[in-house]
Order: structure tokens, then C-alpha cells, then sequence
């Protein structure tokens, strides 16, 4: 099914904004800015932008009749083929600004929305996109498709092997089939669920971390600095939309699952969220989040609130959190990145793209992990070989002595392994 909600190659495009009576206008410009930056992303020409002050949203056209005059004028001299809103819209509205102005009328979500398809790799990012665009969509449809129902029908008026009913109109048939495909896509992202729940069920005993951050904060370059990956790092907004989990050997004998997964960003749309769950898991069930800033952007404070506030949407507010404070070579001035460390005395500060600080982080993960180690001795028979190949590779051995049946061994090994090890132990009421 095509559910293109623009056509973006080449596109010329005005941005609108509008400060109302408990904004400010700095933050109407900053969220501007941002706004020309996706719609760069998505490959759009912006030639020019607007905006109004009001109390309130006008509940026809958002912003007001006159300024709909304005932006028919300016569509005209600057050869606009699309205006996008900075905000969201009611599908009334958008229909009453598209009929007004004679252009596509997008607002932010659209936007996103159509960044995350052009950008989706894989299956199951493919579906992600595809069920937050349709669900995004099902409220907006007119006739726009028509198409769908000449695909879906066959003679005599039948749909999927139903018979359209009587005095339905194709307004109503347009909605069922979006809906049949809702409930399609659902059931196959259950499956890739399903899917991600096993692979997670076998990493249940290790040190799970995720990589969380606005986007374009530098999440991709740390990970793959951390993993020796060559995974995609661009500098676009929402360069990563799939989750990728890799291994990586801390100094100590710790190993640690760490997981990359999509940025976040201001006014990120409901929906949104709830499409890309199964991805997001990684991120509630990780036992530590690794939450990268990019301390060189103006409005870093605002970033980060953001992403705390993503963080409750998904429940995951109370995981241990790590601030890694990336692109120090990118800082004019050493004031912002004083301020942020005096909020958050135990971050770190680094440079993912240069390297700097790499060294630092792996030692605080260490350590971070290093907290629950327990020394325990063990009675291994030499049947249980794998199980001595299992410490020294999860643990650091101290002591080995090879006896007549059995080799006596003392490590120091991660409390969430001691479950596999209790039948080892020469006293293990020590460590119950």
C-alpha cells in the first residue's frame, strides 16, 4: 500500500509557527529552525517562513484568515509547492488551509512521518512506519484513496471478497480498508515482537545498555567507537530507526549487551512511540541507559528535558542513567558544559567522533558493573570443565588448584551469574 503523505524530492516549502499567549518567541525561532532541519532531512527546499502571534489556535485554519491571505501571497511569488506547520493539526484544519491555499499542507507529525519512511531499512522498521502512518492518516482521508479500493475490488463491487454495502460511500470504504490494514500490520508486528522477546529472554542474566539521546546527539558514532561497527552515522536528524544490539568487552572481565535505538525529539507524536514499542523494549528492560547530549547545541537543556520526558512515556524514568556529554570538540565555550556537570556531577565528557573520553566512559561502565561482583570459591568436578571456560570468561579468576577429582577455584564474578554457579559453591549460604 502506497501512504506517501508527500512527495519530497524537490519539494519548495514555507515553514509556519505560531507563538501563542504562554509561549515565548525565542522558543517559536529554535523550534523553527529545527523544523527547516527536518524538512532539509527529508530532502525538502524551504524558501521561506512565517509566523503569527495568538492567543489561541484559530480552530478553522490554526493561524489566522488574514495570515491565510499572507501565505497565499507568498506561495505565489516564492513558487511554494507545500506549507508545514511547526505544530499539529486537525484534519478539519488541514483540509480548510489545503482548500484555501491550493498546496500540501503538512504539519510536524506528517513530517516525521514521511522522514521515517524514506529512511526505513528494514522489515520491521518498514512496519513501524507503516502503522503510525496509517493510524495517522485514518482520521485525514477524503477521496485520496480511491486506489485502494480498485486494487482491493473486484467485479460487481466486491472488496476483499465483501460486497461493498448498500449507500456506502467510498469515503466509508476507504476507511474500512485502512482499518483492515491497520489490524494487518499489527499482527505482524505481534510476530516480530514475539521475535524480539526471545532474543532478549536469552541475554536475561547480562548487563543490558541502551543508548539513548536526542537525535543527532552522536548515539550511532559512540556506538560504533564502542563496538568497532561500521553501522550508518549521519548527520541528519533520525539517522537510526532500528534497534541494534552488539557485545562489548569492558577493560574488566565484564561484557555488556549494548543496544543503539532511534533519537528522540521534541513534540515526538504518541503514535509514534506506541509503533516503534517493540524497539523501544530495549530500552525498559536495559539496566543501564547511557543518555548521550550534544553539549554544543543552543538549546541543550531543552534536549534533554525531551528526552526525559519520552523516558516516562515509556516507563523507563527509573533505570540508572549515565550522562555522556558528547561533542566537546565541537564547544566555542566551556560555560554550558560547567553548568550541565554541576547539575550532573558523575557524567562524562567525550568527543565520539575524535575519540576523546572513550578511555573514561569504559572505565565508569566498569565500575558501574563492577558494583554487584561477588567473590565466591568453587568445587568444579573436571566434568564440569565448560563451567571453569564460563568464569574466566564472565569473571576474573584469583586462585585455580587442580586436585585429585575436582579443581578448586576463587573469582570474582557478577552477582546475576551466581544462580548457574549455587551447586559450585563451597558454602553457598554465603551467598544467598
Amino acid at each position: 500500500m502506497n501512504l506517501t503523505v508527500l512527495d519530497a524530492s524537490s519539494q519548495r516549502v514555507i515553514l509556519v509557527g505560531v507563538k501563542l499567549a504562554n509561549g515565548l518567541m525565542h522558543e517559536v525561532e529554535d523550534s523553527l529552525a529545527e523544523l527547516e532541519q527536518l524538512a532539509t532531512t527529508a530532502g525538502m527546499r524551504v524558501v521561506g517562513e512565517v509566523i503569527q502571534t495568538r492567543e489561541s489556535p484559530n480552530p478553522t485554519y490554526f493561524i489566522g484568515q488574514g495570515k491565510i491571505g499572507e501565505l497565499q501571497t507568498l506561495i505565489e511569488e516564492l513558487h511554494a509547492d507545500a506549507v508545514i506547520f511547526d505544530d499539529d493539526l486537525t484534519p478539519a484544519q488541514t483540509r480548510n488551509i489545503e482548500a484555501a491555499l491550493d498546496v500540501v499542507v503538512v504539519d510536524r507529525t506528517g513530517l516525521i512521518l514521511e522522514i521515517f519512511r524514506q529512511r526505513a531499512q528494514t522489515r520491521e522498521a518498514t512496519l513501524q512506519v507503516d502503522l503510525a502512518r496509517l493510524e495517522y492518516a485514518l482520521p485525514r482521508l477524503t477521496r485520496m484513496w480511491s486506489h485502494l479500493s480498485r486494487q482491493a475490488t473486484g467485479g460487481g463491487g466486491r472488496i476483499g471478497g465483501a460486497m461493498r454495502g448498500e449507500g456506502e460511500t467510498q469515503l466509508q470504504t476507504d476507511r474500512r480498508l485502512v482499518r483492515r490494514e491497520i489490524s494487518k500490520v499489527k499482527k505482524l508486528l505481534q510476530n516480530v515482537e514475539i521475535q524480539r522477546r526471545v532474543r532478549r529472554h536469552g541475554r536475561t542474566e547480562s548487563a543490558n545498555v541502551s543508548l539513548v539521546g536526542y537525535t543527532n546527539a552522536g548515539k550511532s558514532t559512540l556506538f560504533n567507537k564502542l563496538t568497532g561497527e561500521h553501522k550508518e552515522a549521519e548527520d541528519k536528524l533520525f539517522a537510526t530507526l532500528d534497534s541494534t544490539t552488539r557485545v562489548v568487552k569492558l577493560p574488566s572481565h565484564h561484557r555488556i549487551f549494548l543496544s543503539d535505538t532511534v533519537g528522540f525529539i521534541k513534540k515526538l507524536p504518541h503514535h509514534l512511540i506506541a509503533a516503534f514499542k517493540a524497539t523501544l523494549d530495549e530500552v525498559a528492560e536495559a539496566k543501564l541507559l547511557l543518555h548521550v547530549v550534544d553539549v554544543s547545541h543552543p538549546q541543550v537543556e531543552v534536549q534533554i528535558s525531551a528526552v526525559n520526558e519520552v523516558l516516562r512515556e515509556l516507563g523507563a524514568s527509573e533505570i540508572p542513567m549515565l550522562m555522556v556529554f558528547n561533542k566537546i570538540d565541537c564547544l566555542e565555550d566551556e560555560a554550558p558544559l560547567c553548568l550541565l556537570r554541576s547539575r550532573f556531577p558523575e557524567s562524562v565528557n567525550i568527543s565520539a567522533q575524535r575519540g576523546d573520553g572513550l578511555d573514561v566512559l569504559r572505565t565508569e561502565l566498569t565500575n558501574r558493573f563492577a558494583e554487584n561482583d561477588v567473590e565466591v570459591s568453587l568445587n568444579l568436578p573436571y566434568s564440569e570443565g565448560k563451567k571453569l571456560d564460563f568464569v574466566y570468561k564472565n569473571g576474573e579468576v584469583l586462585e585455580v588448584d587442580y586436585q585429585g577429582v575436582s579443581i578448586l577455584v576463587k573469582a570474582r564474578v557478577p552477582e546475576r551469574y551466581l544462580g548457574g554457579l549455587r551447586q559450585f559453591m563451597e558454602a553457598p549460604e554465603d551467598y544467598s
